[in-house]
């Protein structure tokens, strides 16, 4: 195990210099969960984002809703983009970010209202590992405090791959260095006051007509795939939680 989490943290160390599309190529995606991350943090939340990539959340966060916050990532390469794009922001009395590997969720930046991971934990290739990792943001969480866990899951990916075959369209596997959450699982790693409260298809939609119309249709007219086609940037104008496709799903907690 060690030397494949050695490798998944080589792979987003190669990434880090990627700017908008450093966290995943779909830049599509990315807007539409910066958007929802964005709508339900409340104002001035002090905010814990774990695998914070280039801090671009918690840059938004501050600008737009007056929030401080702690990014931390196992990637050096990233921490130091970070830092980088923090200072360019002139946010560094708001934002701190450090080099930290997780589980468990580090209680060295004191407590926090709310805490975020976006698909930062399926790059941990252990599901006890996810488990400890999740557990344990209720240690850094305030009374009332919310852990945004916006994470992939099994079940939506075969969701999506299942109308893909219906279509003729070959299943899309996940990505060698992600593991993907079950959700029942997950499920079972609640506590009387540690709990999900809501639980979110955030990109059901778009997942649906990138992955499964505009893929069909692109194999139809032999059109290279554009993650900004005119059917996905229509997509991103509809409702998001429409059914239930796609991996990326949020579990909205509640600490007591």
């Amino acid at each position: 195990m060690a030397h494949e989490l050695g490798s998944i943290r080589e792979f987003w160390d190669e990434r880090a210099e990627l700017g908008e599309i450093a966290g995943t190529n779909d830049f599509m995606l990315t807007k539409i969960e910066q958007d929802f991350i964005a709508s339900v943090i409340p104002n001035r939340s002090r905010v814990l984002d774990i695998g914070c990539g280039n801090s671009q959340s918690l840059i938004r966060l501050a600008k737009e809703k007056e929030c401080t916050g702690v990014g931390i990532d196992f990637s050096e390469s990233m921490i130091e983009v970070s830092k980088r794009f923090v200072a360019s922001n002139g946010l560094q009395k708001s934002i701190d970010n450090y080099r930290h590997a997780v589980p468990p969720v580090p209680k060295d930046y004191g407590a926090f209202d709310v805490v975020l991971s976006n698909r930062a934990l399926i790059n941990l290739s252990d599901v006890e590992l996810q488990r400890q990792a999740v557990q344990s943001v209720s240690d850094v969480l305030v009374p009332g405090g919310t852990y945004l866990m916006i994470e992939c899951s099994k079940q939506g990916a075969e969701i999506t791959n299942l109308m893909r075959k219906d279509l003729g369209l070959e299943p899309i596997e996940a990505p060698w260095h992600n593991l993907f959450f079950d959700e029942e699982d997950i499920d079972s790693w609640q506590s009387s006051s540690f709990r999900v409260e809501e639980f979110l298809h955030i990109s059901s939609t778009y997942n649906f007509v990138s992955r499964v119309i505009y893929a069909k249709l692109a194999e139809i007219v032999g059109e290279e795939l554009k993650y900004d086609s005119e059917l996905n940037k229509i997509a991103l104008m509809l409702p998001q939680q429409i059914s239930e496709f796609g991996p990326v799903k949020c579990w909205k907690w509640r600490k007591e």
